[in-house]
């Protein structure tokens, strides 16, 4: 409610604006592809975030560890560095030593947020971080595991997981992590990617444990890893491509100032005669993320009542598209 009053107000200071008679200047296209700055967090984004942060780190504790599984990323690492501490020095392996030593691996990755996304985003990465190594070391892991499976205690643990950390996404937060790193390296190398980087640092962990335990260790993990990546694609929906075509009378070009200025994408516009009553209208073509779909549907209902729009879910891109957070 509280982020629909927000683009209430936009709308109107807006509209205010264009009485005014500011240029009706679409942007070009170099000027998309800077960096969108992450604003304060919401109430309801911070409640998202640390929910979710608290339900990531119980499906981590109560059916991951259980099951002798591994994450990947930092906290695999993590895992990883107190099964060696268990066999090298025993009297170093404390109770909360993997939530310790995730929480010092994700310290320089702080730093790396902040020069990557500033500080909104640092404060968003920092508390949930700080959350999950809290829950982390206050949730009990079973001695035994909660379900008989070891498959279905690694689904059930990924779907957690997965929802746990897709509800930090939503919120437009992170738990630190290779992302961070993976984003930095994008802006630095061209060719990189933050899937490639994941996939890597994964293939590491996961050879590990099939060298150093057992290949159905590793093999576990990989399942574990692919549901919990599966179910954050479903929640994370600024990483869902949603293709919108809107259909309205009035003038289109504060629609298209609002999608470009605001949700900093591009947008095509061309008249049209409309076959049931013969009126010119305009046809608007966009595509922005299912996130900021929920935004621009307020703009235009605001704009014009009798807006129509089509929305498809999930469409495929290619090319210079940028994804924001």
């Amino acid at each position: 409610m509280e982020e629909n009053n927000n683009i209430q107000a936009k709308v109107d200071r807006q509209e205010e604006a264009w009485e005014k008679g500011r240029p009706r200047i679409v942007p070009s296209s170099t000027s998309l592809g800077k960096k969108m700055p992450v604003s304060k967090i919401t109430p309801q984004e911070l409640v998202q975030a640390i929910l979710g942060s608290i339900i990531f780190a119980a499906g981590v504790n109560l059916f991951v560890v259980p099951a002798g599984i591994y994450n990947g990323g930092v906290l695999g690492i993590s895992q990883l560095l107190y099964f060696l501490v268990q066999h090298v020095a025993p009297d170093l392996a404390f109770a909360g030593f993997t939530s310790a030593v995730y929480y010092i691996l994700n310290l320089p990755l702080f730093f790396l947020s902040y020069r990557t996304f500033g500080r909104n985003y640092f404060i968003r990465n920092v508390m949930c971080v700080t959350v999950e190594t809290i829950a982390l070391a206050w949730i009990p892991v079973p001695k035994t595991m909660i379900v008989d499976s070891v498959l279905t205690s690694t689904m059930i643990g990924g779907l957690t997981a997965g929802v746990g950390a897709g509800l930090i996404f939503r919120s437009r937060s992170a738990a630190g992590g290779l992302d961070i790193v993976g984003v930095y390296l994008t802006q630095r190398f061209k060719d990189f990617s933050v899937g490639r980087l994941t996939i890597g640092v994964n293939l590491v962990i996961y050879t590990i444990c099939a060298i150093t335990m057992d290949v159905s260790v590793a093999i576990y993990s990989l399942i574990y890893s692919f549901t919990n990546s599966m179910t954050i694609d479903r929640l994370h929906e600024q990483n869902i491509c949603t293709e919108m075509t809107i259909f309205t009378k009035k003038d289109p070009q504060r629609i298209i100032h609002y999608i470009t200025q605001q949700l900093h994408h591009s947008a095509n516009y061309w008249e049209a005669t409309s076959g049931y009553s013969g009126d010119k209208e305009y046809i608007i073509y966009t595509v922005v993320s299912k996130y900021d779909t929920h935004k621009l549907d307020t703009f235009i209902k605001h704009y014009d009542e009798h807006v129509f729009a089509v929305k498809s879910n999930g469409v495929s891109l290619d090319g210079n598209f940028k994804k924001y957070l």
